[in-house]
């Protein structure tokens, strides 16, 4: 029943302080200070509250009610009269003091609200521009002056429950998040959505994806991400933002906009859904200039022109030239393909990747326009990264881990098409894959290469101490270290070295992001489970293994390779932050191989006499052996073997000079009798490998 409106007047007076009553104005409420008293500098105080009778609990009950959702309301209606623009000012210092804590949140209307301490909210900006400024994310212009305090709760909320995870502060972040989604849900009920209400949705979902589950492995929140994020992409349909036309060069908000539109879709690319009829197709958001000549016209019938790009002048020398953030846009959408391709893979729908029409031809020639259209500013001969010292990185962060992105991306989609474990996997599924060898044997050397590349990356930002937080590097170092996990045990000394010492570099640099990112952790706790499994013990010695077998577990690779995959559910249960009980998925596996190993033999390699009438094809090819399902009989004595087609130590004829790195050697070839086996790293030939392959 609604209290008289007398009543209702006296309860919205008892919520204004002191100040605020006697200038007759309306006060937000905030306890034990309200934001208006803070901005003016003044004491704060109320009159204490009083129950109108002890007997009536239903009253008391109602009044609290109402006080919370005035706190809200009336903290939402100060953030609309701030002005149309949010701009920040800068944060100067790159130091923080890490031991001073965030206040704790708890609950709406309860204690100190976040924007009542302009000092935490500088704190949570700084943070903000340390590790998530256009890493990938980028919805804010710092350029102007602005003040912490004018920015709309939700906002406020979700700044602080993306950045206290790097003060290892989570579980306060997590309660800062669920007021957040709070704040926003009640934006759409009462229809006051605002641009900030969806920069909010973003950076609640890229904070959910960091802290995202790997099935099995942990509670994250990949569902309430993938919600979050597609969430926010219907607001800026409802908003026209996907349309062109929408952005007016009259609107004062038009590049803030075209940032948080573009911030979306370099989250759907990473962490966007590949399975079922409701994902979004990456098609629509193919680059017009893809398309042939002959094409052009029917491209442009059929696909709407896309919204334009932000201005980003950040590193380029032309006018013209694309910036690096939105070249890392472009080669993100190769990147959703490449995942597309995987997820193909593991569901056996891969057609023959050496056909014109096959997925693998089509993300090559499309990753080689882009290239071809990369700004010369960009390159990596031209920016000469190598040569730039830890603190003249440091100085310009905005451009050097968009670049760092660029570089980890493009050697990522080469590692990931040529990955040796998804033409294995495709052969056992389907008897037409049968690989021919010349496939196999320029798959392997590119895998090599830019696996090689990726570690080779990693060792200059370490020893730059340049600071990486997005978890796409992580991911891509679990790639690399699978790569080189799988070429530990060729049959070639010097690719056998390569590769565990840079194996255990990739681990190292995964570990590294372990602390701050729950996805990271998890990805970390899956590659040592996949080490202890390939070398058969809990404790693995990485200065002296030397295997000449391993054992592949078949769904840990997948759970590596499709790091932000929802299809093997954990065992049926919600998530518990978004879904009820009722509505719990049943776990999807991958069928029999749930369980399964795949043992990988490599043999010395021979002496191969090539004839090339027949193209090459009687050449031998080493063996590896089918999936051993753990829970099989240990007696067995037999091993029944598919098709043989890894040729993993192929390499060592051809091309020595992938891996042939003399530094880390030492006198390891001489001493093994291969002084004269191939080009050193002093060579002419070697030294031109490190200028092969390269963005």
């Amino acid at each position: 029943m609604t209290p008289p409106e007398g009543q209702r007047r006296r309860l919205r007076s008892n919520h204004a302080c002191l100040n605020c009553r006697r200038k007759k104005t309306r006060c937000p409420g905030e306890k034990p200070a309200c934001s208006c008293c803070v901005r003016l500098n003044q004491p704060c105080s109320y009159t204490p509250v009083t129950r109108t009778s002890i007997g009536s609990p239903s009253k008391d009950r109602l009044a609290e009610l109402e006080e919370k959702v005035n706190l809200i309301l009336n903290g939402n209606i100060l953030a609309r009269s701030t002005g149309p623009e949010t701009k920040l000012s800068p944060p100067s210092p790159r130091r923080r003091d890490s031991h001073t804590p965030y206040p704790v949140a708890s609950g709406l209307g309860e204690g100190t609200t976040p924007h009542s301490s302009p000092s935490v909210i500088a704190r949570a900006i700084n943070l903000y521009v340390e590790h998530c400024h256009r890493q990938p994310v980028w919805c804010f212009d710092f350029d102007g002056p602005g003040e912490p305090g004018s920015l709309p709760e939700e906002l406020i909320c979700s700044l602080l429950a993306l950045t206290l995870r790097y003060l290892h502060e989570q579980e306060q972040g997590q309660h800062y998040a669920d007021d957040a989604r709070t704040l926003i849900m009640l934006r759409i009920a009462n229809g006051t959505v605002e641009l900030a209400t969806i920069e909010s949705l973003c950076l609640l979902s890229y904070s959910s994806f960091i802290g995202m589950s790997i099935p099995g492995w942990s509670n994250g929140n990949t569902h309430l991400g993938q919600f979050y994020l597609g969430l926010a992409s219907q607001l800026c349909r409802a908003a026209m933002l996907d349309v062109a036309v929408a952005y007016s060069p009259d609107d004062p908000h038009m590049e803030r906009k075209k940032r948080l539109f573009w911030s979306l879709q370099l989250l759907e690319q990473s962490y966007g859904r590949q399975t079922g009829i409701l994902r979004t197709s990456t098609e629509i958001w193919r680059p017009p200039y893809f398309a042939t000549d002959g094409d052009q016209d029917s491209h442009k019938a059929t696909v709407p022109p896309s919204p334009p790009m932000p201005q980003d002048s950040v590193g380029c020398t032309n006018p013209h030239d694309t910036g690096i953030w939105n070249m890392s846009i472009q080669f993100g959408w190769v990147w959703s393909n490449v995942r597309g391709y995987v997820s193909d893979c593991a569901r056996s729908k891969m057609k023959e990747p050496w056909r014109h029409e096959s997925m693998y031809s089509m993300v090559l020639s499309d990753l080689t326009e882009i290239e071809n259209r990369t700004p010369l500013c960009h390159r990596y001969d031209h920016v000469q990264f190598y040569e730039r010292t830890g603190e003249e990185l440091s100085y310009e962060l905005s451009y050097w881990v968009p670049w760092l992105k660029l570089q980890f991306m493009y050697h990522a989609i080469l590692t990931v098409l040529n990955h040796p474990f998804l033409y294995i996997m495709a052969s056992r599924q389907n008897p037409n894959l049968a690989i021919p060898n010349s496939f196999w044997r320029r798959s392997s050397e590119l895998v090599v290469l830019h696996a090689t590349w990726i570690v080779r990356l990693i060792d200059m930002v370490v020893e730059k101490e340049v600071r990486l937080s997005d978890p796409f590097f992580a991911h891509v170092a679990a790639i690399a270290a699978t790569v080189q996990l799988y070429y530990c045990c060729a049959g070639d000394p010097r690719l056998k070295y390569k590769s565990r010492v840079d194996y255990a570099k990739c681990r190292e640099f995964l570990r590294t992001f372990a602390t701050t990112s729950r996805a990271c952790e998890g990805l970390h706790r899956i590659l040592d489970q996949m080490m202890r499994i390939a070398s058969g013990s809990e404790n693995v010695d990485y200065e002296t293994w030397l295997p000449s077998k391993i054992y592949l577990s078949i769904p840990l690779m997948w759970d590596i390779l499709q790091f932000n995959s929802t299809n093997r559910s954990a065992g049926g249960r919600a998530d518990g932050r978004l879904l009820h009980s009722s509505l719990a998925a049943s776990a999807v596996g991958q069928g029999s191989e749930e369980d399964s190993t795949l043992e990988v033999i490599v043999t010395t390699s021979p002496e191969v006499t090539v004839n090339t009438a027949d193209g090459g094809q009687a050449v031998p090819l080493p063996l590896y052996r089918s999936p051993a399902t753990s829970k099989a009989n240990a007696a067995a004595t037999s091993i029944v073997r598919d098709t043989l087609v890894a040729p993993i130590d192929s390499l060592m004829v051809n091309t020595p000079w992938l891996w042939a790195d003399s530094a880390p050697l030492g006198d390891m070839e001489s001493s093994l009798g291969y002084a004269n086996s191939g080009p050193g790293g002093g060579d002419a030939e070697f030294s031109s490998w490190w200028n092969l392959g390269n963005l």
